[in-house]
């Protein structure tokens, strides 16, 4: 038995079985292709009519407008399922729910997570003869491109605000979730993980990107909610991006 305080702190399971829930793992399918084709498209959009070849050294403010087609994905999967197919919910579907106390423990874990992973990724890759200068390209690029007030606040929103609320929503909302009504606990942490990992298509990140992901999901399945995990994902990305521009590391 737990002790009252502890039980206090742990909402009942988002995954648990009800009648009015017919959302699953198809959805989840259907919100990760929607989320990779719908800002591939909109890439391939934007590269015909301005005859560049690549996004090298868009400016952070456009930069920011193309993540809106993947926000757009990983917010509609998770509304589309709730509104249509489960209790019209994301806190009663999806834990979307935040308590006082998930911003201490969220910012500790997120931070210690990060701290503790980049050890973890060094000590790998030198073992296995991998460049570490390879390790974090993409963040050293969006951040280099903050070059003025303007630019670093909305660097922040994008890597600290929208990315950990909408990611945290689809990765540990939906997919978590949605394996664990199939296959269970461990399963959802398992796959959400890789699959959060994965998406990213950050190869030399992967097992940082990963590692987050196990501690983000046993955060929202040990709680029953997704606010420590929000506010983990807020520390871990901010922790990153602030060394990067103090020219840490």
């Amino acid at each position: 038995m737990l002790p009252e305080e502890r039980v206090a702190q742990v909402d009942p399971s988002p995954g648990e079985h009800d009648g009015r829930v017919r959302w699953g793992m198809g959805d989840a399918v259907l919100g990760t292709l929607l989320a990779i084709l719908v800002p591939g498209l909109v890439v391939m959009v934007v590269l015909t009519v301005t005859g560049l070849r690549d996004l090298d050294g868009l400016s952070l403010e456009a930069t920011a407008l193309l993540q809106v087609p993947l926000w757009a994905g990983l917010l509609g999967a998770p509304l589309w399922s709730t509104y249509g197919k489960g209790r019209r919910s994301l806190a009663a579907d999806f834990g979307l729910r935040m308590r006082w106390s998930d911003v201490p423990l969220g910012i500790a874990t997120g931070l210690g997570a990060q701290l503790v992973l980049v050890v973890v990724v060094m000590l790998l890759y030198q073992v296995l003869g991998i460049d570490l200068d390879k390790v974090g390209t993409s963040a050293e690029a969006l951040t280099s491109s903050a070059t003025d007030v303007v630019g670093v606040v909305l660097l922040v929103a994008i890597v600290a605000v929208a990315a950990p609320l909408f990611e945290e929503l689809f990765y540990r909302g939906l997919w978590l979730r949605a394996v664990e009504r199939r296959w269970g606990t461990t399963s959802a942490v398992v796959v959400s993980s890789l699959l959060f990992g994965s998406i990213h298509l950050q190869p030399y990140d992967l097992p940082a990107l990963v590692g987050f992901g196990v501690v983000a999901a046993v955060l929202t399945v040990r709680t029953g909610r997704l606010g420590p995990a929000i506010w983990a994902h807020v520390a871990f990305n901010l922790t990153a991006v602030i060394s990067l521009l103090l020219g840490v590391g």
